[in-house]
């Protein structure tokens, strides 16, 4: 296996406060212990997997027990890792670069919208690059705003980069017309290397969406009350919105007092699981693995399930 491109793909999202960290962090641990070479990453930039496992993991893999691997996601390293690498296209593109002072202006961009999203995607990929060997990769994902820009960024990306590869074929096709009357015979083709970069750009984030789309199961982490149902049906509306289907929802701290009974409207036709409420803090390995062996069936849809829609992504 060259990498975690092989691996099965799991997204765990929700409103803050619901325990998408705890349920993924359980659900890493039950995979592990059926055999799965399972790796938990925490796309959250307030990270709680290394208060969770007691441990102090970082922005590389670390093993945690047989078969589990942990790592936390510095978002602001790869913040700086993006603007760098634009940084750098600029000086290679852009050689008249110092007169118009670009430089000057550079450091605009770590202020830019959408800054977060495309450091999440750098660090999304890098993950599955860097995961050779892995069964399964679970991502504890950020709270719903950010997560569903980082879901909806592909496309919108697409919309935008499609449109600068048009205009910027108008630019060369007039500077074309324009070789041609200065040079004559003597006009000679030369790559454009903007051009080239736009379309490499395209193919990147076409291939980002259909990993998204088609190659990950997105896990809905809810709690029986009011406030988390709406925001979670919010969140899978806005999902279906850019393509993207929800593979299973998780009702946590069920059997709460007062907790609304049955599953979610929404939810009708979807895999339903339900984790109920724990008489111990689920802190430390032992609490964890106790209690992840007494919901087995409910967390063997993670990894077990063959069904799911859009599950299992293969290299």
């Amino acid at each position: 296996m060259a990498s975690g491109m092989g691996s099965r793909i799991n997204f765990f999202v929700g409103k803050g406060g619901v325990g998408k960290s705890t349920v993924s962090a359980l659900a890493a641990i039950c995979a592990a212990g059926a055999g799965k070479r399972t790796l938990l990453v925490s796309m959250d930039p307030a990270h709680n997997q290394g208060d969770i496992f007691c441990v102090a993991p970082g922005n590389t893999q670390r093993k945690v027990s047989r078969n589990l691997y942990l790592q936390e996601i510095d978002t602001d390293q790869w913040q700086k890792r993006y603007l760098e690498e634009i940084h750098s296209h600029i000086r290679k593109t852009y050689l008249y670069e110092t007169a118009f002072n670009l430089q000057d202006h550079f450091n605009v961009l770590r202020f830019s919208p959408g800054l977060e999203e495309y450091a999440m995607a750098m660090a999304f990929e890098h993950v599955l690059e860097n995961s050779s060997g892995m069964d399964m990769i679970m991502f504890d994902m950020a709270p719903t705003a950010l997560s569903l820009r980082f879901f909806a960024l592909p496309g919108i990306t697409l919309a935008w980069l499609e449109q600068l590869l048009k205009l910027r074929r108008l630019i060369c096709d007039k500077k074309k017309i324009v070789s041609r009357i200065k040079l004559g015979k003597r006009e000679y083709e030369t790559k454009d290397r903007v051009s080239e970069k736009l379309e490499s750009l395209i193919e990147r984030h076409t291939r980002l969406q259909e990993r998204l789309a088609k190659g990950c199961a997105v896990n809905l982490v809810m709690n029986p009350d009011p406030l988390s149902l709406a925001e979670t049906e919010r969140i899978y509306k806005r999902l279906a919105d850019i393509g993207i289907g929800v593979s299973c929802v998780v009702i946590n701290k069920a059997g709460t007092k007062g907790a609304a009974p049955g599953i979610p409207a929404f939810a009708k036709g979807l895999k339903v699981t339900s984790l109920p409420v724990s008489g111990t803090p689920l802190i430390g390995m032992n609490a964890l693995t106790s209690y992840a062996g007494d919901q087995a069936e409910a967390l063997r849809v993670f990894y077990q399930d063959k069904d799911r829609g859009g599950t299992t992504m293969r290299a």
